[in-house]
Formats: structure tokens, C-alpha cells, sequence
């Protein structure tokens, strides 16, 4: 089989960056001829970079399609309507190339399936008609496909590769924090937007310190809610107890999933598979996070989490009071994670692919015969 993918361009930040190259490489490994070219906006350039940007990717697509003799094309993109404005001149462009076209949504925004603008309609119905599979994160969002009318066959529900984590615990983590190793290590990770819940943390992080709790919140990561991050941590007088990291790249990451007492992670973002909540499981990190597409669908408690709810710092303060002070319970939270991690490795995730691929190129095969 012979397949073009569109993927992250070298050094993106965010879950497709990590997660589509270990399968690419797993595809290549099982025989397949893949070719990859850059399908991302990349950091924000503005109105006219973007549009240029876009007018880039139409042209590289359409001429690599045409001379390519594809069986597939997979574009990893999101449902969204910043990637509508990329991604319906970009499939127009392949419409003669013959290939059968899979959109991998990394997220999906379910408003635009019902939106009243005419133009936003019509966008939606082009792209999701052109498309001849459409992978989506979890069942919740497989669900809202269907509900807006979108065939049952087209759309499938699939994973990310999560890579093993090889960065072993060490007491040294512990004095490079300056802190005590029995100091229990609060984990959030991820892109700083407000709907991700880092100022739940640092609101839960004051009521657990009036509580005389001992720990210290790991904030790793960068993005536009930083400012109000540091000026909530000033106001409530947790200087000593929030650490802020910047953005690390996943490599250096991993270090922080290893070493962490639990992985904090309140989203109430459009989530599709959360990379960070299955990162700190392959990592055996206990988590504590809300019950939102993927994570609903992997994750059980007590087995690998406990449920928070979203924009409720106080009863967040709770549970991680309660997983502070349960050693047996983070201990059974570390086996049950590490062993879903070992489940999402690029071996049987691309496998699975490879059967939705199978099913989708068959007609055209068929065809060709």
C-alpha cells in the first residue's frame, strides 16, 4: 500500500508531534510506502501568513497526489474552524488524484456539526463528504458524527501511539527541586489555556497549603494563560510551593512524568486523546483528571484515576488530599497505568490502522482489478 500523510512539521508542539512519527515508522517497518509531507500551521503568522501557508500546503498536496499514485491519503488535522479554512482547498485539490482520502481528527470542536453559519455549513458538508474515513479519539465524539448524520462506516474510532517511557525514578529529581524526596510532586502539563485548568491547580494548591499539606506544583508548559497563572500564584501567596517550567520537549519531559507523585489535569477542553494523560500513564503516574472523551474511554476509577470535575478547585483539593495520603492506591494506579500504556504501543496501534486502511482502499482496489 502505498500512503502520503500529512504530519507536524519538526519541532511542532502538541500531541501530533509526538505520536504520529513512532507510527509512521511502524508503517514503514510492516512494508508500507509512506511519504510524508508538512500538514501544520505551525506557531500563529498571522492573517496573511496563514493564508500563504495554506495556499503552500494546496499546492505541495495536489502536485505529490497527482504524481504520487497513492492508494491513501492521510491528513492528521483537527475539527475546528481555523483547520476547515486549510483543510477543504487542500482536499479539493486531491479530488483527482484517486487516492481514498482518512482525516485523523486530533480533537474536534462538535458545535461546528450544528453551526448556523452558511459558510461554516457548507464547509463542514464538503470536507466530511470528501473524506472516505474519518478517525476520531473516543466515543464521544464518534457519537456526535453520527447525530449530525455522518455514515456509520466512515467513521472510526481509533488511538495514538503512546511511546514507552525509559526515564527511570531517582531521589536525584528531588534535590535538583531543592525539596525534600518524600515531598509528594504535583504534575501539570500542557498547553496553557485557560480550559486545560491550571488556575483550578494553583486554587486547589492554596487550599491544601492552608491545610498545612506538604507539596509543590510542577507547572510544565507555556501558552497565553501563563501571565494570569503567576499573577494567581503572587496573589495567593504560594511563591514556594508552584514551580514554573516553560515549555520542555517531550524527551525532557519525560523525566517529569517519571518522577511525579500524580499528574494533575482538570481540562474541560475539546480533548480528543489527551497525550499528557497518557503519557503519565505509560509512566505509571497516578491521575487525577476529568471525565472527557478518551480519558472516559481508557481510564476507571480507582483502577488508573480518580474523577474530578471541571472548574471546581475545591473538590479537586480533595481528591488530591486523598491520593497524598493512600500509598496503597497511587501504588495500584502506577501497575494498572503502566500496563495501559503497553497497550498503545506502535505495534498494535498501527496494526489496527492498517485494517481501517485495508477497509477503506478495498472499493478502489476492487476497482483497479
Amino acid at each position: 500500500m502505498r500512503i502520503l500523510i500529512g504530519t507536524p512539521e519538526q519541532g511542532a508542539h502538541g500531541g501530533p508531534a509526538a505520536c504520529e512519527p513512532p507510527f509512521n515508522d511502524e508503517l514503514r517497518r510492516l512494508g508500507m510506502e509512506v511519504d510524508e509531507e508538512v500538514y501544520t500551521f505551525g506557531t500563529n503568522p498571522g492573517v496573511v501568513g496563514r493564508t500563504r501557508r495554506v495556499l503552500r500546503t494546496v499546492s505541495r498536496f495536489a502536485d505529490l497526489a497527482a504524481a504520487g499514485n497513492y492508494d491513501l491519503i492521510h491528513l492528521n488535522t483537527s475539527f475546528d474552524t481555523l483547520a476547515l479554512f486549510r483543510d477543504v482547498p487542500t482536499v479539493r485539490s486531491l479530488k483527482g488524484s484517486g487516492a481514498r482520502l482518512f482525516l485523523k481528527f486530533h480533537g474536534s470542536d462538535a458545535s461546528l456539526l450544528h453551526t448556523s453559519n452558511r459558510l461554516l455549513r457548507y464547509m463542514v458538508r464538503y470536507l466530511l463528504s470528501r473524506a472516505d474515513g474519518i478517525g476520531v479519539l473516543s466515543s464521544e465524539e464518534r457519537a456526535n458524527f453520527l447525530r449530525a448524520g455522518v455514515p456509520a462506516a466512515k467513521v472510526f474510532q481509533v488511538k495514538n501511539v503512546v511511546a514507552p517511557s525509559v526515564v527511570p525514578g531517582t531521589t536525584q529529581f528531588a534535590a535538583q527541586l531543592k525539596v525534600a524526596s518524600d515531598t509528594p510532586l504535583l504534575l501539570f502539563i500542557g498547553r496553557f489555556i485557560p480550559a486545560k485548568g491550571l488556575l483550578d491547580c494553583i486554587k486547589a494548591c492554596k487550599l491544601l497549603f492552608d491545610n498545612q499539606h506538604d507539596f509543590l506544583l510542577l507547572c510544565v508548559g507555556d501558552g497565553p494563560s501563563l501571565p494570569a497563572a503567576k499573577a494567581t500564584v503572587d496573589e495567593l501567596g504560594l511563591g514556594s510551593r508552584v514551580r514554573f517550567f516553560g515549555y520542555i520537549p517531550e524527551t525532557e519531559a519525560a523525566k517529569f512524568y517519571a518522577n511525579s507523585t500524580m499528574l494533575l489535569f482538570p481540562t474541560y477542553h475539546y480533548e480528543g486523546f489527551p497525550m499528557v494523560i497518557f503519557n503519565a500513564a505509560a509512566a505509571g503516574l497516578p491521575i487525577l483528571t476529568t471525565r472527557i472523551r478518551a480519558a472516559a474511554d481508557f481510564l476507571t476509577e480507582p483502577d488508573n484515576c480518580l474523577w474530578v470535575e471541571p472548574k471546581r478547585p475545591d473538590l479537586l483539593a480533595e481528591k488530591i488530599s486523598k491520593l497524598i495520603s493512600d500509598s496503597d492506591l497511587r501504588n495500584r494506579m502506577a501497575e494498572n497505568n503502566k500496563a495501559l500504556g503497553a497497550q498503545l504501543s506502535a505495534e498494535i496501534v498501527t496494526s489496527e490502522y492498517l485494517e481501517i486502511y485495508r477497509e477503506i482502499v478495498k472499493p478502489s482496489m476492487d476497482h483497479r482489478r
